[in-house]
């Protein structure tokens, strides 16, 4: 491997992390609490799995996302919990 692919690749972790991390704050601000953001899969096809606990269920949830639809995610809870 080159210089340049490892420095992208860790680019590219860091923006992931940021993304999520945004993601989790802006689900805290409905009431929902994120337990874990895994990654799950591998290669182009790539989804995390987000485990939460809404203040509307007792149990945890768990929803499967890819990385670029987080945007449209957090629109469907926003609706959903407005």
């Amino acid at each position: 491997m080159d210089a340049f692919f490892i420095f992208t690749q860790i680019i590219n972790m860091f923006s992931i992390e940021d993304e999520f991390q945004e993601f989790k704050q802006e689900l805290e601000k409905l009431g929902i609490q994120v337990l874990k953001i895994q990654k799950v899969g591998n290669g182009s096809m790539s989804f995390h799995e987000v485990t939460y606990k809404s203040p509307r269920y007792n149990e945890e949830k768990k929803v499967f996302v890819e990385r670029h639809k987080l945007d449209e995610l957090l629109s469907d809870f926003k609706k959903a919990y407005a």
